[in-house]
């Protein structure tokens, strides 16, 4: 197979329960085939698995980019790096809004996949399939299925085990007990171990899943499932963690290098056969496309990334901000000028968020470039300049000025969502100041608002193995300059940044670290935060790592001068400093901007029960088995 067909499958979203009906294989597009006819030849089992490939999340959370991008997850706004920039939204775990929902899709739509997954499991001894053959479909049936009881364990520490399909009369299972988490990670690992020494080595073509895609599932896996038992004090974790550990070496070994345009990486018409692709969603292969360029190109996700996120970068020497000579600002607040913020940067930086520029264009439908790159500070051109550099000889189409999706030039960044600033253009817009335009490209046709995005996205790469491997390493005390070398320093070659020296990361290598957490791997997850940033990882990471007070902070936007927006550029004749129309985090004419308030100073926070997501209502309502997890009310009525 060229391209992971991705099929909607007519199944909807529903429980266990609902999953009972008679007629569900008949919503399956299997050529008019029945369950009883299905299952006999290698075609038959192919056919059926093509279905599976659309389970598969883009955003490593439970929303596919299929139908369009869920902000708060692949953008991460539910973290440290960044929020959700609409008025009133604010992020429900920090300001202890979460309730209980009737129903969710997190726990119901897995039960309804598992459920497909173990129709074809179930057939696969009765088939006419040789026994290699029979260990590779179950391998494929295994890798699914343990990605199912992954994210069920991911967002509520433990589910209902189903081993086989469900019958009508199997209310043994249907209102049993969840199997305890310890359990259910077992059984995880156990399938992936599995699959990983049972599936065909090149699978069944081009970008199916072969023995490197699990390979890649058993490193993500054991290393959340590791540091989680470790850092909640379930177990020192050291069986996931060696998992991880294992299987991210083998795969570092086959596969050393990683494609060197990090922008590529997400803006590409086709990942295949690029360095360091594992395993590649391709949205074209069913005429449907999505709708991220769109969402990027109108400020439709209103995902922000605040100050803390940019200071998380280091410079181009291997430093923090706090203590690199490239940096230009104040070494002891961080606080810069966004030109000067964004000087001497990992080139991630540059391709995640956009830098900073100002065009002097009449209008913002004037695409004469030859006139919107002439500026009358040279400042504001810097990165029109860098971004062309960087862009050249290259696909990625992330040159400057941006263009909004009809075509229309941005005329500056920062460019704020108060109507005051917008110079009478609309679109590509943020209320911090922080664009993230990671998935920016113009290859989408410019007066195209639809969801017929061709752009392919990464599943699995190598950038997330390599981090993982890092990570795990040092879990396990194994940690070393050579590892360092084969990961992490691989990905700082591709982002311009100086290698890691192990021994040179003491405890004054960055100032600002948290405490508690020792200096190598306060550096080895800062890695992972800048290389994985809006791919939907930072919320699990926290969770695992039982850092959620990471979030109780008030997360800011620019540094900027109140002169710089009330001028006759921004406001024309009603230029007037004393009307400033944004919030800045000190009194004065110059700070940071603000745009929700301090969750901490108004006596809210994350809570301890936060780390798992409350099982839905109706499902405790169902299943008088099923216990809520701890700290939610049973119900909305009880809280």
């Amino acid at each position: 197979m060229k391209k992971i067909y991705i099929l909607v499958l007519l199944i909807g979203t529903s429980c266990m329960q609902s999953c009972l009906n008679n007629d569900f294989l008949e919503k399956y597009p299997l050529d008019q085939q029945t369950e009883e006819t299905a299952f006999f030849s290698y075609e038959n089992f192919q056919t059926y698995a093509w279905n599976f490939y659309s389970y598969l999340e883009a955003d490593a959370g439970p929303t596919s980019l299929e139908s369009g991008p869920v902000s708060t997850s692949i953008f991460d706004c539910y973290s440290d790096n960044g929020f959700y920039g609409s008025p009133n939204e604010e992020n429900p775990w920090v300001w202890q809004t979460v309730t209980v929902p009737s129903t969710t899709d997190e726990w119901d739509v897995p039960y309804t996949r598992i459920r497909a997954i173990n129709i074809m499991l179930d057939h696969i001894d009765e088939s006419d399939l040789d026994e290699d053959e029979k260990k590779h479909w179950r391998s494929v049936g295994y890798f699914f299925k343990a990605n199912e009881y992954y994210r069920l364990i991911s967002f509520f520490g433990s589910a209902i085990w189903v081993e086989n399909t469900l019958k009508d009369n199997d209310d043994d299972i249907l209102y049993a007990k969840r199997m305890p988490r310890v359990e259910l990670a077992q059984k995880v690992l156990d399938m992936l171990l599995y699959a990983r020494d049972n599936i065909k080595a090149e699978g069944d073509g081009e970008n199916t899943i072969n023995g490197d895609v699990v390979l890649a599932l058993i490193s993500r896996f054991g290393l959340f499932e590791g540091t989680w038992e470790k850092y909640h004090s379930i177990s020192e974790g050291t069986d996931y963690l060696q998992a991880c550990f294992e299987a991210s070496a083998e795969l570092v070994m086959k596969h050393p290098t990683v494609h060197p345009n990090y922008d590529e990486l997400f803006n590409s018409e086709s990942l295949a056969g690029k360095d360091g692709i594992l395993l590649y969603k391709n949205f074209l292969s069913d005429g449907k496309g999505h709708n991220m360029t769109r969402y990027v190109r109108t400020s439709s996700h209103y995902g922000e990334v605040c100050a803390d996120a940019i200071a998380a970068y280091l410079c181009q020497d291997g430093k923090p901000i706090y203590t690199s000579n490239l940096f230009g600002g104040d070494k002891n607040t961080g606080d810069a000028d966004v030109y000067t913020e964004f000087r001497n940067r990992d080139y991630r930086l540059y391709f995640n968020v956009c830098p900073p520029y100002k065009v002097n264009s009449p209008s913002a439908t004037n695409v004469d470039f030859s006139l919107v790159t002439d500026t009358e500070n040279p400042v504001d051109r810097e990165y029109i300049d860098l971004m062309n550099n960087l862009c050249a000889g290259t696909s990625s189409t992330k040159t400057l000025p941006m263009l909004q999706w009809a075509g229309q030039i941005l005329r500056e960044i920062p460019h704020f969502r108060e109507n005051a600033y917008g110079m009478g253009q609309g679109f590509m817009t943020s209320y911090g100041g922080y664009y993230v335009w990671k998935y920016y490209n113009t290859t989408t046709p410019v007066n195209s608002a639809g969801s017929l995005n061709s752009t392919d996205f990464p599943l699995f790469r190598m950038g997330e193995v390599m981090v993982n491997y890092a990570e795990a390493a040092f879990e396990l005390g194994k940690f070393s300059q050579q590892i360092a070398d084969a990961t992490i320093n691989v990905l700082r070659d591709r982002a311009h940044v100086a290698h890691m020296n192990v021994a040179q990361i003491d405890a004054n290598f960055d100032p600002k670290r948290d405490q508690t957490v020792d200096p190598v791997l306060w550096e080895i997850r800062r890695e992972r935060r800048v290389e994985l940033m809006f791919e939907g990882f930072r919320n699990d990471d926290l969770r695992r790592w039982k850092k959620g007070e990471y979030m109780n902070k008030q997360q800011l936007g620019v540094y900027l001068n109140k002169a710089d927006l009330e001028d006759e550029r921004h406001r024309g004749d009603e230029a007037d400093v004393a009307d400033f129309k944004l919030q800045l985090d000190r009194a004065g004419n110059s700070g940071r901007i603000v745009f929700f308030a301090d969750p901490v100073a108004v006596g809210k926070g994350w809570l301890e029960h936060y780390y798992l997501h409350p099982l839905p209502s109706n499902e405790l309502l169902l299943n008088k088995n099923l216990e809520q997890n701890p700290g939610y009310p049973t119900t909305n009525a009880d809280k």
